[in-house]
């Protein structure tokens, strides 16, 4: 799992606060989220490295605060075995803690970057990391799907004008795969590479309304062919990226066949066949 790549919270869900898209409604909770997202991604390859050799630090440092638990709690008589393998231990957490603050500096360095943006590397590890590898092609055609400025990177205006588009579009036409990663991202609040039901019902009611997003909620967490959910995880039924990018754009592709332009060309379709 990513969720030692983010450091951010779970963000509190008392907001009703809205904003509208041209008729789609997200609230605040949402928007701050997507913004937290942002974030995230931006020089996400130059952090990436540096977040996982920090949580294995962590992992580490946790693993000799239980062994001291141990020792304490068998009450050991000091030897000089012992005693040496005390002063090892205190020598490599001294290590591992000095490596840590460093660390710790070198990803506040990089967050405080005056002109944070996303680049195609960041892309590319974000979604290795969401357990989706990608070509550089496919990395280059996300960032053709929100790079407005043309300039190879992407801006927090461009970025809230992706994901605006999306939000609003009823067609299914626009250009939405950069903008699946980060709705789920949106929704994994506790960045653990999965959503859950718990996570992704609070936005969705907000900006859905009840029976779509019971729809909605059906469809995610549900079985393929309508069974109903399984309640699996702490937080209920919970999805991977893989499944969760299988069902979104399937939905996208019904939507597109259900709009007047689809319509006309499943017509024209038809029509050639015959």
């Amino acid at each position: 799992m990513y969720e030692h790549l983010y450091s951010d919270g779970i963000e509190d869900t008392q907001s009703t606060e809205l904003k509208h898209y041209s008729g789609a409604t997200v609230t605040a909770k949402e928007i701050r989220e997507l913004k937290r997202v942002y974030d995230q991604l931006c020089f996400f390859a130059d952090k990436a490295p540096k977040l996982n050799r920090l949580s294995s630090i962590e992992m580490k440092l946790m693993d000799f605060q239980r062994l001291d638990g141990v020792r304490l709690s068998q009450d050991l008589s000091p030897n000089a075995a012992l005693t040496a393998t005390l002063k090892e231990s205190v020598l490599e957490v001294e290590n591992l803690k000095d490596e840590q603050k460093l660390l710790q500096n070198e990803l506040r360095k990089i967050r405080s970057r005056p002109d944070q943006h996303i680049r195609p590397q960041d892309i590319g590890v974000a979604m290795k990391a969401l357990g989706k590898r990608m070509s550089k092609r496919e990395v280059h055609n996300m960032m053709w799907e929100i790079d407005e400025k043309i300039d190879g990177i992407i801006d927090w205006e461009e970025f809230e004008l992706m994901f605006e588009r999306n939000v609003k579009d009823m067609s299914g036409l626009e250009p939405a795969n950069f903008y699946h990663m980060v709705q789920f991202m949106i929704y994994d609040s506790d960045c653990n590479g999965l959503v859950s039901i718990d996570e992704t019902m609070n936005m969705l009611y907000a900006r859905l309304g009840r029976a779509k997003m019971e729809s909605t909620i059906a469809k995610l967490f549900g079985g393929e062919n309508g069974e109903p959910i399984k309640e699996v995880g702490q937080q209920g039924g919970e999805i991977n990226f893989e499944r969760y990018l299988n069902v979104v754009v399937k939905e996208q592709r019904k939507c597109f066949g259900e709009s007047e332009l689809g319509k006309t060309i499943a017509k024209k379709k038809r029509k050639q066949k015959k």
